[in-house]
């Protein structure tokens, strides 16, 4: 018997979303896994084929052994989403893990199970709670450990992404932002993220569009995501936003649906070196 699992792609943030919202994309690896026999205990494809470790020590691995037992099993891995660029690869893996693992267990998840499991395993719970159910997620803590809620199915515009070649540490990333805000600029911020809810839940592509304004890491973060500032100060035509995914380097350049491909087509003319991906929010998560 063979256990196939799907798992998507995500952008953490969504601009104002700092640490707490984020979007699954239709851009998704594969993992399939066997009762163990002949060959390697692990076979990658795609995406970081050369690097990814080929043992115990995989993120997926580490995730099914929570649920299963790893030597019983052969994993085969087709990788579609780029590593280290603000896409949640290492969500992605995770959340494939821990949904085979709970299969080849024979066991159905309860509520927040999943999430509080690969939490050790990914430091973004933003990523993984996207990865993990699909749609747009808003996360929080109150209390003790993280919450997170499928707040909708899809967003009211259309998300184009430019992965360019460079990669981005989330370490050195997070270290270029300061540790205090002033109190004007900490109340400017929380505005934002309210209206970026209110957009969400409305589904109202100008509130959306107006809610793309970040004060608390982007303007942090240019040096690692030339791109953002570019965009920002000369936006192809369609182009209703620009946000920062996750630490970058990628971004999104959100567009009105019906000119999503007018939007693509110019981004590929202006970034020639870069991959343009004309995707859309994946409304499932890992399965």
């Amino acid at each position: 018997m063979t256990i196939s699992v799907r798992a998507p792609a995500s952008t953490a943030n969504l601009g104002p979303g700092f640490d707490c919202a984020a979007a699954a994309l239709d851009l998704w690896n594969e993992l399939y896994v066997s009762e163990a026999g002949s060959g390697p205990l692990v076979t990658l494809e795609g995406e970081g084929a050369a690097e990814l470790p080929t043992d115990e020590r995989h993120l997926a691995l580490r995730a099914f052994a929570l649920f299963a037992p790893v030597e019983r099993h052969r994993f085969r891995f087709v990788n579609r989403i780029p590593l280290e660029r603000g896409l949640g690869s290492s969500a992605a893996t995770i959340a494939a893990g821990l949904v085979a693992g709970l299969a080849a267990a024979g066991r159905v998840s309860e509520e927040g199970e999943l999430l509080e499991a690969g939490l050790p395993l990914e430091g973004h719970p933003d990523n993984l709670a996207a990865a993990l159910t699909g749609g747009v997620c808003l996360i929080w803590r109150n209390g003790a450990g993280f919450h997170s809620r499928r707040v909708a199915a899809g967003l009211p515009l259309a998300p184009v992404v430019v992965v360019p070649s460079m990669r981005v540490n989330t370490l050195e990333s997070r270290n270029r932002l300061p540790e205090s805000l002033s109190h004007g600029e900490a109340a400017a911020a929380a505005a934002q993220a309210a209206l970026l809810g209110a957009a969400v839940a409305s589904g109202d592509a100008g509130l959306l569009a107006a809610a793309f304004h970040d004060r608390l890491h982007e303007p942090f973060r240019v040096a690692d995501a030339p791109l953002l500032d570019e965009l920002r100060s000369a936006p192809v035509d369609g182009q209703a936003g620009v946000t920062l995914s996750g630490s970058g380097p990628s971004v999104v350049v959100w567009a009105a649906k019906d000119r999503a491909g007018e939007a693509a087509s110019q981004l590929e003319s202006r970034y020639p070196d870069a991959r343009v991906l004309s995707l859309a929010v994946a409304s499932e998560g890992a399965h």
